[in-house]
């Protein structure tokens, strides 16, 4: 072990190295991981093992599955209807106002609110004919990720959602709230705002590990050498002897280990801030603004006692989701309803959306466009559907 680490770092190495049950092995990793100095030196030994307690955090889970003899249905657990959102915020009384949000919203839970919520709570938000399912999940506690609190259940709905709303009190420490709340997402390997790394890893019978560089981003690095034996070590130790690995981009170390690891999800995530009424209110709000941006570009401001709230919410969720509205036409009648699909689908998307007949039997499909010079279009599976398009599908 590197020198680099500190005397602190190598006594909590030991002890994992010491360590017998699988648990153990988890806390004394997590403990040395958090107790390396981060910088290039390290890097290597940080994401090394990361790997491992990957693997370890995936044999304690399948471990706990293998014991568990009745299955039941989680009351944490939602069915999705439509595009669900979730609120979320950090364990505190008062709370941050979800279920005032919630109820603002949809209509619902109006006789929880200013009470404390265990289980979910659900309202459906009407926008243009579009069904947003809002949901108002229990807070979030310190070390929901490990379990405390339902929080293991809780951030298990969170990795399902479309959408993930941080909800943050204006009126207390704004950092606090949302440093909780972004460690433990961060620890129930949900990434927000990120889209997956550009690396793909395919286990094979024999050859041993071999990596390709397929674009000219992904051989940007300066030594080319050194990060491919880095890369052949993390997969290695993560109990992998044989694979192709391709690279399609810049990647990271830590790019590596999520792509070794089955739980991770990648998120949409914004920031709704309330009781913005409340006297320095505003100030905070801007400071969050400055600080968190970047990372979560969309920060709304709002209070639910003033009225306070964007008109076009349901806009800015689709928008933010990449999502467009289709509608379908049947003889000559256009549905009230729109599809919602994500950009860039195809007739072909949408055909199998509504029924797999319509793909299997399909002929052509008409695409109306009000906005394009030729307004009335026929199309095939491949043709690219723009926000807004009216669509008849012809079958055989």
């Amino acid at each position: 072990m590197s020198s680099n680490i500190g005397p602190e770092a190598q006594a909590a190495y030991q002890r994992y190295l010491d360590a017998v049950s699988i648990e153990e092995k988890i806390k004394t990793l997590e403990e040395f991981i958090s107790l390396v100095p981060k910088h290039k030196a390290t890097e290597k030994i940080v994401a090394l093992n990361k790997s491992r307690l990957a693997k370890l955090r995936r044999e304690m889970e399948d471990k706990k599955q293998r014991s568990k003899s009745i299955k039941s249905i989680s009351p944490f657990s939602i069915k999705k209807e439509g595009i669900q959102v979730l609120l979320i915020s950090d364990f505190h009384s008062p709370g941050a106002g979800k279920t005032s949000l919630l109820n603002f919203l949809t209509g619902a839970a109006r006789d929880k609110v200013g009470k404390f919520t265990s289980l979910p709570e659900i309202g459906i938000y009407e926008y243009n004919n579009i069904r947003f399912q809002i949901v108002d999940m229990p807070s979030i506690m310190e070390d929901a990720s490990k379990g405390i609190g339902n929080g293991k259940e809780i951030l298990a709905q969170v990795r399902a959602a479309d959408l993930i709303c941080l909800v943050v009190d204006l009126s207390r420490n704004y950092k606090k709230q949302l440093n909780l709340l972004l460690k433990e997402l961060s620890l129930a390997d949900i990434r927000i705002n990120a889209n997956p790394p550009p690396i793909s890893i395919e286990k094979t019978g024999a050859n041993k590990i071999q990596v390709f560089y397929l674009t000219k981003s992904a051989k940007s690095k300066d030594n080319i050498a050194e990060l491919t034996n880095k890369i052949k070590e993390i997969i290695y130790e993560n109990g992998i002897r044989n694979a192709i690995v391709k690279l399609h981009g810049e990647i990271t170390l830590d790019n590596v280990v999520d792509a070794l690891t089955p739980s991770v999800v990648y998120k949409k995530v914004i920031i709704i801030c309330t009781k913005g009424d409340l006297p320095y209110t505003q100030e905070n709000f801007e400071k969050l603004k400055t600080e968190y941006s970047r990372q979560i570009p969309i920060i709304i401001g709002t209070s639910v006692y003033k009225s306070n709230f964007p008109s076009n919410f349901g806009d800015i969720i689709l928008e933010y989701l990449e999502k467009i509205k289709i509608f379908t036409q049947n003889t000559g009648k256009v549905a009230d309803k729109p599809l919602i699909i994500d950009k860039s689908s195809t007739v072909k998307d949408v055909a199998l959306k509504i029924h797999k007949s319509f793909y299997d039997l399909f002929d052509h499909a008409i695409v109306i466009r009000n906005t394009a010079k030729q307004k009335r279009k026929k199309v095939g599976l491949d043709y690219e559907l723009r926000d807004m398009d009216i669509i008849e599908i012809h079958t055989i």
